[in-house]
């Protein structure tokens, strides 16, 4: 008797679990030697150990790429972003609708990178969040953290805008109170 491959795999799948991802979980797990079973569900079981313990003494857990795992991100509050920009423009003299077009001269896209800075750092707000506000990408937006973590373009270590960053954080913290 043969059987075609349709008719084999029709069979197949309804003996399956409906939750296909289960199925595949489940699948790739038994391909697994014994041993890395017993290493998989150590490290599991070790790693999720650990992170509870330090979610519990509000410790933020950071994975080797030195991102921060244990912190909520929120959506942008569109009116204390917009005081934050017009604060941020007045003290640099740069129109506010230069900050939210295309622009790339070099005093907008440093007042742009301040502004996806400070709203990421100081206000914890999702890059995908900023990048909605700004009508940008989030990769742009995080492009322009990584300059700040990396000291590149703008955020050169020799550069003034360090000092103007922090008496910009000081100053925002003051008038806005957020």
């Amino acid at each position: 008797m043969t059987i075609n491959i349709s008719q084999h795999y029709n069979n197949h799948i309804k003996n399956l679990n409906q939750n296909s991802f289960i199925y595949k979980v489940r699948k790739a797990f038994y391909l697994l030697t014994k041993q890395e079973e017993r290493l998989y569900q150590a490290g599991f079981n070790e790693g999720f150990s650990y992170a509870a313990k330090l979610l519990q003494e509000n410790k933020p857990i950071i994975d080797s790429n030195k991102k921060v795992i244990g912190v909520v991100y929120k959506n942008a509050n569109l009116k204390v972003a917009n005081q934050i920009v017009e604060e941020v423009c007045k003290r640099y003299c740069v129109r506010k609708h230069d900050v939210f077009s295309k622009d790339r001269h070099r005093d907008v896209v440093r007042v742009r990178s301040i502004l996806h800075n400070l709203l990421h750092e100081n206000y914890n707000i999702s890059l995908s969040s900023i990048g909605r506000f700004f009508n940008q990408d989030h990769t742009t937006v995080m492009h322009s953290i990584n300059n700040k973590k990396n000291k590149n373009t703008v955020w050169g270590e020799e550069k003034t805008i360090w000092q103007e960053y922090e008496k910009i954080k000081q100053e925002l913290s003051e008038s806005i109170g957020v």
